[in-house]
């Protein structure tokens, strides 16, 4: 039990590596989104960017039966390099393509990479910091995060600028190479256990354990319902900025750093909570946090209550990301992690199959301010729906149900 007397997860070799090149692969990622979101705005309107937003979730949803299996089935070196590669491929398309169907052919195959190395690198985090320490990687891990999505989505605005697309996406190719050397250079590994991949239904072994649990059975019902309604402001979000506020490009990229600025703060906190109470607090503050700021971007006159709804947004983000993922992996069984991860991430994207075509409804009977409000209102009702379920469940599952 060596590990669990550590104070500081910077003392692991492998966490000094890992941490930071996923906050670089999140920068490209965001440098990337900038300039795919404008690219398919400006040639298609709201529809093409509802085709985008699906090109990201679709293949989240159908890799749920394969990623699970894959990530606990294989060794997570082989796993994590190839689907670094295959995002290399992917990206090196997208900087070199034009048309709409090939963005999206492309977006989709860079999504299968994502779908398998996600669950990959979050099951393996607690085998370098051990079990104690989870909470304060997670929390340390998105609040790089947050610093990379600020510094990555101001850059992307600017590239796109000064540039056109393809430089900012060349950009986000070369992150996912350094992510396979990072992957090659790691010591610690997560190889199969025994008879873990022969199990049959990696979609419902992996919900199996989620709802098993009483207090994830009431916080992931509650987390299905908050995407489907906050996710719908995604699709008008661009129009907002740039249409309804005014600002260029580079001023979107602005708002899309505050956000990140914003998840800095959020997820920073969380590395401190070290209860599934204060976890679950933390998501239900996060749920209530982004619903709040949605009605306030909805209403905003200008760029500055825009840029702090913005922030704000970003700090529930990053509440909700760090605690419901430290939650996930501290109360499942090492054993099938892989599977769980790709559940949950599977069927969140799919609530984002749902919000998706009904933020295009309601921009289209709503318009883009009406929309917003309307998506905050429900936002900040889920919230309180879980907070009522969370306070009359009698939580009797220990913290973590393996060491």
């Amino acid at each position: 039990m060596k590990q669990t007397l550590q104070t500081s997860i910077w003392s692991f070799r492998d966490i000094r590596l890992v941490l930071p090149a996923r906050a670089l692969s999140y920068a490209g990622d965001s440098v990337a989104l900038v300039a795919l979101m404008l690219r398919v705005s400006e040639n298609g309107g709201p529809g093409a960017v509802t085709a985008l937003l699906l090109a990201f979730a679709v293949p989240t949803v159908a890799m749920i039966p394969f990623a699970g299996r894959i990530v606990d089935g294989h060794d997570s070196r082989t796993v994590l390099v190839c689907a670094s590669l295959l995002q290399v491929v992917a990206g090196l398309g997208l900087a070199f393509s034009h048309g709409l169907a090939e963005t999206l052919a492309l977006v989709c195959l860079l999504q299968v990479g994502q779908a398998v190395a996600g669950p990959a690198w979050a099951a393996l985090i607690p085998r370098i910091v051990g079990e104690q320490l989870v909470g304060k990687a997670t929390g340390t891990s998105q609040a790089l995060v947050g610093v990379a999505t600020l510094a990555g989505s101001a850059v992307g605005g600017v590239l796109v600028s000064w540039s056109g697309e393809r430089g900012a996406l060349l950009v986000d190719t070369a992150t996912f190479g350094v992510v396979a050397l990072v992957a090659l250079a790691v010591r610690t590994r997560r190889r199969p256990v025994a008879g873990a991949v022969r199990e049959r239904g990696a979609l419902t072994a992996g919900l199996r354990s989620l709802l098993g649990d009483p207090l994830l059975r009431i916080l992931v019902v509650c987390l299905w319902i908050f995407v489907v309604v906050g996710e719908a402001v995604n699709v008008v979000e661009v129009f907002l900025v740039t249409d309804e506020i005014g600002l260029d490009a580079a001023g979107y990229g602005w708002v899309m750093a505050a956000q990140g600025g914003g998840a800095i703060l959020g997820a920073w906190g969380t590395g401190r909570l070290t209860s599934s109470a204060g976890r679950s607090r933390a998501m239900l503050a996060g749920m209530a946090a982004i619903g709040g700021a949605c009605v306030l971007m909805g209403v905003a006159g200008g760029a500055i209550t825009l840029f702090a709804g913005a922030v704000v947004v970003g700090a529930g983000s990053g509440l909700l990301n760090a605690a419901s993922s430290t939650l996930i992996v501290t109360r499942t069984a090492e054993e099938v992690r892989g599977r769980v991860i790709a559940a949950l991430g599977g069927t969140v994207r799919t609530c984002s199959l749902v919000a998706l075509p009904l933020g295009g409804l309601l921009a289209a009977v709503l318009g883009t301010r009406t929309t917003f409000v309307v998506c905050g209102i429900a936002c900040g009702a889920a919230a309180g729906l879980a907070a009522v379920l969370v306070v009359r469940t009698n939580d009797s599952v220990p913290e973590a149900v393996s060491h």
